[in-house]
């Protein structure tokens, strides 16, 4: 859920776990016959697990007529879930690193002030290595995926081809790579893949062309670059933001800005996890943005990351302190205690600790804005607090509006 500078992820995975601590399904073991309105079968169970999701929320939200329902849904059927992995394996759940439950899907609704909340939902489209069809890491599969997605969405791809080529292997690095691999023992098998997920904000309205507006976003990981050319993720990042900018010297300085501050810090304090853009014309502002996660939890690290070590003014976390202990579920800590206080995790072995940050850079901005996304389940005493304090978040923001959000949740599970 989006408010602001804070973003707090409503996960609708693969077994949803209610407040009373029933399940409701395990849609692995579901598989469902379906048919396009193009005549094509469909087999899968993602279909109904987005579908039905995808519906609630549309419905509960309010600010999607019926044919644009109706449009956004057809988007899914046709192009979305036909790109997903089919049918879904028990083999592949771990490959699933989208959500902390391995789910290829999730979906969140954005809310902000004085506007009716959209719904938006993330995939990963997963495809296996095929080294038989020159595709040893899956890069090919998965462009071919992102492009498919672009083209049915009406998506520019003139940024995301641009960061599509700096973030994925050249065919010599990709040899490089696969070769190295070989000489150190690892099977075919145990290739590393390339990864990537595709994000999709359902508009209310309709373009001028009577289609219904679908913005998408691109998320690629740039481990592979690295670990093929033997450069840091921090260069990595710098060469995808030196080709995006085309020269723009605001985009530029917002980067060197961060850069600073990650460069400051080393990969053990913050490090950068994947990259993502907006799939938009570059005359209409699109977003570059860099997700780093540091393992540190408490205020003053949140306060530390959002200044940039004290780059920006101080004022960028004013905000913090008024929610910071909804977030963490730690109403009961006095003030006086908080700021260097590290919440213990509910689950210690799961990579979704400590917080997430995304550092948006945009051409024409000379600096970045900071967002952090708090995996609150991991600190609450119980799910059904999570609920609750996301409502009061929204409501102090001034974004909760009149909807019922505990009601949005449950019928979305």
């Amino acid at each position: 859920m989006e408010t602001n500078n804070l973003n707090m992820e409503n996960h609708h995975s693969t077994t949803a776990h209610h407040a009373n601590g029933t399940t409701k399904r395990n849609i692995y073991n579901e598989v469902e016959h379906s048919t396009s309105s193009r005549g094509g079968p469909l087999v899968s169970s993602w279909l109904p697990t987005l579908y039905s999701t995808l519906s609630s929320l549309l419905r509960w939200t309010g600010s999607y007529p019926a044919h644009i329902q109706d449009s956004h849904l057809a988007f899914v059927r046709e192009a979305v879930v036909p790109r997903l992995k089919q049918p879904p394996a028990a083999a592949d759940r771990l490959h699933y690193i989208l959500t902390h439950n391995h789910s290829p899907y999730e979906a969140s609704v954005a809310f902000a002030s004085h506007k009716t909340a959209k719904v938006r939902f993330t995939v990963q489209p997963l495809v296996d290595p095929s080294p038989a069809v020159e595709d040893p890491l899956g890069q090919k599969g998965l462009r071919e995926k992102l492009e498919g997605l672009a083209s049915a969405c009406g998506a520019d791809r003139t940024w995301l081809e641009a960061f599509v080529d700096s973030v994925f292997l050249t065919a010599e690095e990709e040899a490089g790579l696969v070769e190295k691999e070989a000489n150190g023992g690892a099977a075919a098998g145990a290739l590393p893949r390339q990864i990537c997920y595709a994000g999709f904000d359902l508009g209310p309205d309709e373009d001028e062309n009577g289609k219904s507006v679908i913005g998408m976003k691109a998320y690629l990981f740039p481990q592979l670059q690295a670990l093929a050319t033997g450069r840091e993720l921090v260069d990595v990042t710098e060469s995808v933001v030196i080709r995006l900018a085309e020269g723009d010297k605001a985009m530029l300085a917002a980067w060197e800005l961060l850069r600073a501050f990650l460069v400051s810090h080393g990969d053990d304090k913050i490090n950068i996890y994947f990259l993502a853009i907006d799939c938009l014309a570059p005359r209409l502002g699109p977003r570059f943005k860099v997700y780093a996660h540091t393992d540190a939890n408490s205020l003053a690290s949140a306060r530390h990351v959002f200044t940039l070590g004290g780059r920006l003014p101080p004022s960028s976390a004013d905000f913090l302190p008024q929610v910071w202990p909804l977030l963490m579920d730690m109403e009961d800590v006095p003030q006086a205690n908080m700021d260097d206080l590290e919440k213990p995790l509910n689950k210690p072995d799961s990579k979704y600790c400590g917080l997430c940050f995304a550092f948006e850079m945009a051409p024409g901005r000379a600096v970045p804005q900071v967002k952090m996304y708090v995996p609150m389940w991991q600190y609450a005493r119980d799910e059904a607090g999570v609920v609750e304090r996301y409502e009061r978040i929204l409501q102090m923001q001034g974004m909760m509006g009149n909807y019922d959000f505990g009601a949005g949740v449950q019928d979305a599970l």
